[in-house]
């Protein structure tokens, strides 16, 4: 027989530490998957787009994704207990943020690199901050001035060097895309003084139906009939890609983080996905940037930190959740660590 005395006794201290190290270590490894998911989108949109129409590629991974989200929310009842002004709310967020956002940001995505989609997404906390100062939200200060200064003369750098390169097109193409993140900024703004919680499941099913149904009406109206029995593999990976692993399993492991982790180190994760993106863009595309939106995007990248730095010193009352791209699953109230049943009205602003 073995007497417990067998085995040395661990001081509570060590296996304590043991554990805390493990937690960081898992913790740090699904930031990097989830950082990787997002950065990894703008990639499959420029994919996508390249063989699929715009409006066709958007309703089709809000359709995909619905159909593992709504059973999901259905089963676990989080559907039953919302009000009518919470379904509204949520559904009227939902148009803006899924809705009009994809349809510019997929459109947009034809026509300039995927890390320029990049860069031109991670301006939406600068936005955020410019409509809650107009709006009486936030304080205006002068370092916020500053941060929007700065902010401007980026996008303004990259709308002229894409202008020089590439000609109208491209413009068309920035312009839209910024517009997306706009869509993004002011429909957090506008959330943000609601300040309803609903479980996160249903907040991404609600929103991801109301967006369908008038993306599905742009793509009959305005593109051919979708064929997807003749979309190449390169097409259906794009497809599947964005609307499982961009949208189901990134929201999973963005609210798994949000319970775990401070709001600092999610906002970060916003400013990662830009060289990420620029990089796999680059690698697989063969995207090159010019040297004025290198520029333009690092002043917009500078600007983007300023402003999350700030964020601490005054409260953080301005965010967007869970930065990326094309508004997928992130716009509400700067990050806390809340419940992980329950989330600020919030959007799908990944890419």
């Amino acid at each position: 027989m073995i007497s417990d005395s067998s085995f040395p006794e661990l001081p509570i201290t060590f296996t304590a530490r043991g554990f805390v190290a493990r937690m960081r270590i898992r913790l740090l490894g699904v930031w990097w998957i989830a950082c990787l998911l997002w950065s990894s989108t703008f990639l499959f949109i420029r994919v996508g787009v390249a063989e699929i129409r715009p409006f066709t590629l958007a309703w089709a991974r809000l359709a995909i994704a619905l159909t593992i989200l709504a059973p999901i929310a259905l089963v676990r009842g989080d559907l039953r207990a919302l009000r009518r002004v919470d379904l509204r709310r949520v559904a009227g967020a939902g148009l803006l943020l899924l809705g009009v956002n994809y349809a510019l940001l997929f459109w947009g995505a034809q026509f300039i690199p995927s890390g320029l989609v990049a860069i031109l997404q991670s301006a939406t906390p600068l936005l955020a901050l410019a409509f809650a100062c107009a709006t009486g939200q936030e304080r205006f200060t002068f370092l916020k001035l500053l941060t929007l200064v700065l902010g401007v003369v980026g996008v303004a750098v990259i709308f002229g060097s894409e202008a020089l390169k590439s000609g109208r097109t491209a413009i068309g193409g920035v312009a839209a895309v910024f517009g997306s993140s706009i869509c993004v900024a002011s429909a957090y703004v506008w959330m943000k003084s609601y300040g309803g919680r609903i479980p996160p499941i249903a907040l991404t099913t609600i929103q991801s139906g109301a967006a369908v149904v008038p993306l599905l009406c742009a793509g009959f109206l305005t593109e051919r009939m979708p064929a997807p029995q003749q979309w190449s593999v390169a097409a259906w990976g794009a497809v599947l890609y964005l609307a499982v692993a961009a949208s189901v399993v990134a929201f999973w492991l963005n609210y798994w983080l949000l319970a775990r982790m401070d709001a600092s180190a999610m906002l970060m994760m916003g400013v990662a996905e830009v060289p990420i993106a620029v990089l796999l863009g680059a690698a697989v595309l063969h995207e090159r940037l010019p040297g004025g939106t290198f520029l333009g995007g690092t002043c917009v990248l500078v600007a983007v930190v300023s402003r999350l730095v700030g964020s601490g010193s005054d409260g953080g009352q301005t965010g967007v959740r869970r930065g990326s791209g094309d508004g997928q699953i992130g716009v509400g109230p700067t990050i806390r660590q809340e419940a992980p049943n329950s989330a600020p009205y919030s959007g799908d602003r990944r890419a």
